[in-house]
């Protein structure tokens, strides 16, 4: 019989196709692939889930409702343990084997206590251990059994949070990087064009900004240049933030070589790759293991990348890495890129093979299950 596997998303992460962000699009695609575990996935309620048979939505309406009425500390609590309690005892109802909870250490004690027989997991998609005070970090430690990072940045953090409290997390520590489905995001050729694509949520920390800036500045050597912007401030969302808005009192003079595309189901993706010779992500944070990397690897697009936190990792030597905090250092390299595609093209290639190689889902599912048998 197979071992039931469940799978906890964030109580701020919907389990949605059209709401839902990059964790949820990793448990969609991940479990899809993960056939040798019966999973169950737990997530807060949804209007728009994705059609999965085996989703358990967590409905905590009324308990958030109530915990207005309830005093600061008790309000508290009831705010942010009521859909972990519940998950919790929804897994050891089901008498779940191995709970994989995502990016929310503070659910670990809880759901370690209500189910203690079960091995529970900690799957970290950005640096949120760090931010734990000595009790929780001691925790942590005491409660979870192993702790996933998506990079060697992020789980470099935690062993170093670890050492600082007098605890050493190496024996619980591995690495999963990030992967994509070759059969949603298929290899296209490059388009024979100045576009350049960008996808991502809208905020300062995705270095939006300065790509806008440095296409300004492209656009004097390269008139025909033009930067496609797919993404919104927030999952789902339409509505501009302030900063969407500073985006476009930047560019507002200059629509001919822009276009906000707004959200975009992760579903419509691919066909933008098409459209496109260059791909950018141009990160000015620690980027932990962005998946829409791994997407532009498996699409076969040319890259420019940030050369912070994990992003390294994954693209290796196989796209343009630098700082893209430098917007003339940026736009230098831009302009390399679309006057020499024949040369990105190579690296476009190695990319793929990159991908093929090591970050396809079913390689990932593979990591997976020697890390558990581990």
């Amino acid at each position: 019989m197979a071992k039931k596997n469940a799978f906890i998303l964030p109580q701020e992460e919907f389990y949605s196709p059209k709401n839902g962000g990059a964790i949820s699009t990793w448990v969609k695609e991940f479990s899809d692939e993960l056939k040798q575990y019966e999973t169950i996935i737990c997530a807060p309620y949804s209007d728009t889930p994705y059609k999965d048979n085996n989703l358990k939505q967590i409905k905590t309406k009324t308990s958030l409702a109530l915990s207005k009425y309830l005093g600061k500390k008790i309000g508290h609590h009831l705010k942010y343990n009521t859909y972990v309690i519940l998950a919790g005892l929804f897994a050891r109802r089901k008498k779940i084997q191995i709970i994989h909870v995502h990016n929310r250490p503070n659910y670990i004690p809880i759901i370690k206590r209500l189910n203690p027989q079960a091995k529970v997991m900690l799957h970290m998609h950005n640096d949120h251990v760090l931010g734990l005070n000595n009790k929780q970090i001691t925790e942590l430690y005491t409660y979870c059994d192993k702790i996933i990072s998506v990079s060697g940045y992020i789980q470099e953090g935690i062993l170093k949070k670890g050492t600082a409290h007098n605890l050493d997390f190496s024996e619980k520590c591995a690495v999963l990087l990030n992967g994509s489905n070759p059969q949603h995001f298929k290899r296209t050729e490059p388009a024979n064009n100045n576009q350049i694509l960008f996808i991502g949520r809208l905020d300062e920390t995705k270095g939006i900004k300065q790509l806008i800036q440095a296409v300004l500045l492209v656009k004097n050597k390269i008139p025909s240049v033009k930067l496609i912007i797919a993404g919104s401030a927030g999952f789902g969302k339409m509505e501009d933030s302030p900063f969407v808005t500073s985006l476009k009192d930047i560019i507002k003079e200059d629509t001919e070589n822009f276009d906000f595309l707004g959200y975009v189901n992760h579903n419509d993706v691919p066909k933008l790759f098409k459209q496109v010779a260059l791909y950018c992500i141009p990160s000015i944070w620690n980027d932990p293991c962005p998946l829409s990397v791994i997407e532009g690897m498996a699409s076969g697009i040319p890259m420019i990348v940030g050369n912070k936190g994990g992003i390294p990792e994954e693209v290796g030597d196989t796209a343009i890495k630098i700082n893209c905090e430098d917007v003339s250092k940026l736009s230098e390299t831009i302009i390399d890129a679309l006057e020499n595609k024949e040369a990105m093209k190579v690296l476009a290639d190695k990319a793929y093979s990159r991908f093929t190689d090591s970050f396809t889902w079913a390689h990932v599912v593979a990591n997976y299950i020697q890390i558990i048998n581990n």
